[in-house]
């Protein structure tokens, strides 16, 4: 494919948590484009493995095209070539995270063809020098990478900082007391704690509309925070698990047996997931998420204000699941 290809947008992660809701959302908004208008309406949907039910849901949208690479095999005439103008980058949190995506900037720095890039960050709290959580300090030093002169002034950016997803705190614990429900519920949340979980969609919708407007200028160099709509606690999540399955259930708060769990299902070094289990607590168990300390960004409730409750996130993963 040549440069004189259609312009078009590059999803990185889309087949994942965010990636997955941008790539959908992208393929309604460029639809309703006018024809007048020079924008991209082509998107490329990068994935590691295009055989995943999720690349083949995404390949049967409108202007979308699914291709299967590795992020790090991606260079400046790539993008040159496919005539990538926009950019959306997720970039999954592993211990690879940091060489990988910031290699990726460097690429889109070289190329200059890159005109607009939003970028997925994490927890605003997370993002410090010194927060426990080692992804925290990589999105800190890839933010610090892109306020810097020789980036700011030719790579366009925006920042999406997301509270902490609803998927990735409920699913386990769902997932783990379908199999046996007997058992009491394990959450890692705390009973009391209020914390503005957000659902991934929703991200992923703010997304797509900031890489699909005519003019993305007024959001350049901008750094947007996403919660979700409400504060929940534990105890309200097993509120809405007993409103759902019609019967009262044992539970087990601050359960960290479902953190290492998943940590160990993925392969995690101990270091990185006792440390990513030091930083959880403090968060999850303080309130130092709530809306309150973690509010939405007025950008955001303009473009896409976050919708999708918890209730219905756990309604979602109890689906076709039978009643006792």
């Amino acid at each position: 494919m040549s440069s004189s290809s259609p312009s078009c947008i590059l999803v990185i992660g889309a087949t994942g948590n965010t990636g997955s809701s941008v790539v959908k959302h992208l393929s309604d908004l460029v639809t309703l484009l006018p024809s007048t208008t020079d924008q991209p309406r082509h998107i490329i949907a990068l994935t590691r493995n295009a055989k995943k039910p999720t690349a083949t849901e995404l390949s049967k949208l409108d202007h979308v095209e699914v291709q299967e690479l590795d992020l790090s095999s991606i260079d400046s005439s790539w993008l040159i070539a496919k005539n990538v103008v926009r950019v959306y980058v997720a970039t999954p949190n592993q211990t690879s995270q940091f060489v990988d995506e910031s290699q990726f900037l460097l690429v889109c720095k070289e190329a200059k063809t890159i005109q607009y890039l939003v970028k997925l960050s994490t927890n605003p709290h997370f993002i410090t020098a010194d927060h426990p959580i080692y992804y925290g300090r990589i999105h800190w030093a890839l933010e610090r990478m892109l306020e810097e002169k020789e980036f700011k002034e030719q790579v366009n950016w925006t920042i999406l900082r997301a509270n902490v997803f609803a998927t990735g705190i409920l699913s386990p614990s769902i997932e783990m007391w379908k199999k046996d429900k007997n058992k009491p519920m394990a959450l890692l949340l705390d009973e009391h704690s209020p914390l503005a979980l957000v659902h991934p969609a929703d991200v992923g919708a703010v997304a797509a509309k900031l890489l699909s407007l005519t003019d993305p200028s007024p959001h350049f160099h901008k750094t947007y925070t996403i919660s979700g709509p409400e504060d929940v606690t534990g105890k309200d999540i097993v509120s809405y698990v007993e409103e759902i399955v019609k019967k009262k259930i044992d539970v087990e708060y601050k359960n960290e047996n479902v953190f290492k769990t998943v940590m160990e299902a993925d392969k995690y070094p101990e270091n990185v997931w006792k440390s990513m289990e030091k930083g959880h607590k403090k968060n999850l168990w303080t309130g130092q998420s709530r809306l309150a300390n973690t509010k939405t960004s007025d950008e955001v409730i303009k473009l896409a204000a976050p919708h999708s409750t918890v209730k219905q996130t756990i309604q979602h993963a109890l689906q076709g699941y039978l009643s006792f």
